[in-house]
């Protein structure tokens, strides 16, 4: 008897397929075709439908509009990026989404931050300024060259020489960046290097060189405060009531010296009612979308005696008036960024009118109408990693002179 070959095992295209492993797969191709398509088509019709659990966005600027039908051929041309920007920030489930990834970030399955914000200890967060992911500002490791020193300085002495020659005097005012008065909340990320930040290299300079013009360094003052109460709110980039309070004492003495035959007395802290609120949301936990996560304290001081003033002074690139009628107080310009929002109901009544101007530049137009008494130009430290504002051309030139 002859031994039998084992047979050669058939060939893989001609095995038997699992019981119903045809239909399983087709299926889960079925269902990935259906989520592609989905993905596809769910955003553009939630952004026609306004699909989203999430509400509005929380995002700190403003969103892009719907564009308008193009109706030259230059609005023809650029109709595509308006509608594609527009598309960006509206599409469905969009904020959902960004909330998701926010949520799975605080609990730790992501980075720790939105690239803008910096969270720090005890639920304190901190703004990234754009350009600066390692917080090298605040670690001194961006210092001003001669030259920009040199040019930053130049743009405060032309704009004091040329109030200075209309016989207003100029005080300029720097409030602190936040990490600058409460370092001890940044993340162990941020390691302590300090050679001296651009305000210490400004603030030497102006002494060295015998500077005339009047600059006012808030950090003393604030950092002496500190063991009075919270100064700034620990979800948002600004200083709170307390701290403003702060600053305006020094402010007003300050004027007290640049206008010695005028009677500025600055409001005592009884003029003023403390309280305490939760803050709904501050900028820094918004830009988050984390605001119900952050949680933080309003710590405020209302004046006993309300002073308004106009919303459009706190509008960016807005102005408003305020009057008091009382030839017995000086008058005032003031140009200010948001840090003023606090200050404003404090300064207000020390002076019988105050055109406020939130903007970066002078109007020379403004100072010959209003014909201040006291010009205050109020801008944040960290406005010294930008370049010097551009004043008018007549400005300028009577620098150069």
């Amino acid at each position: 008897m002859t031994r039998a070959e084992p047979s050669s095992p058939a060939p893989l295209t001609q095995r038997p397929s699992a019981p119903g492993y045809p239909i399983f797969h087709n299926t889960v191709k079925r269902f990935l075709a259906m989520l592609f398509l989905a993905a596809l088509f769910v955003p553009v019709v939630g952004a026609w439908r306004k699909w989203d659990p999430s509400g509005e966005s929380h995002e700190n600027r403003r969103l892009a509009t719907r564009p308008s039908l193009p109706r030259n051929f230059k609005d023809a041309m650029l109709y595509s990026d308006r509608w594609l920007n527009f598309y960006r920030d509206h599409f469905g489930f969009r904020n959902t989404l960004i909330r998701g990834v926010a949520l799975t970030r605080f609990h730790g399955l992501g980075a720790d931050t939105d690239g803008h914000v910096l969270i720090g200890r005890n639920g304190w967060l901190f703004l990234r300024p754009d350009g600066d992911q390692n917080f090298i500002a605040f670690r001194g490791l961006n210092p001003f060259s001669e030259d920009e020193l040199d040019a930053w300085q130049h743009v405060l002495e032309q704009r004091a020489a040329w109030l200075a020659a209309r016989g207003i005097p100029c005080l300029f005012v720097i409030p602190p960046n936040k990490e600058t008065i409460y370092p001890e909340y940044l993340s162990d990320e941020v390691s302590p290097i300090r050679p001296p930040s651009r305000l210490d290299q400004l603030v030497e300079h102006v002494r060295e060189t015998h500077s005339p013009i009047h600059l006012l360094d808030l950090r003393p003052v604030l950092l002496a405060a500190k063991s009075s109460g919270r100064l700034y709110f620990k979800t948002d980039t600004h200083w709170n009531d307390l701290g403003a309070y702060v600053a305006y004492r020094a402010i007003l003495d300050a004027a007290k010296d640049l206008l010695p035959n005028w009677n500025i007395v600055p409001q005592p802290r009884s003029n003023f009612v403390p309280g305490k609120a939760p803050v709904v949301e501050g900028d820094l936990a918004r830009m988050m979308d984390m605001s119900d996560q952050y949680p933080d304290e309003w710590l405020s001081l209302t004046r006993k005696i309300p002073f308004d003033v106009p919303p459009g002074a706190m509008d960016p690139k807005g102005i408003a008036v305020t009057d008091l009628n009382d030839p017995m107080l000086p008058r005032l310009v003031f140009y200010h960024d948001s840090f003023a929002i606090a200050l404003a109901p404090m300064i207000g009544p020390n002076f019988n009118h105050v055109f406020w101007s939130f903007n970066y530049e002078i109007d020379p137009k403004v100072i010959d109408r209003e014909k201040p008494d006291l010009f205050i130009d109020e801008f944040l430290e960290r406005n010294l990693y930008l370049d010097p504002p551009t004043d008018a051309a007549v400005i300028r030139r009577w620098g150069e002179h």
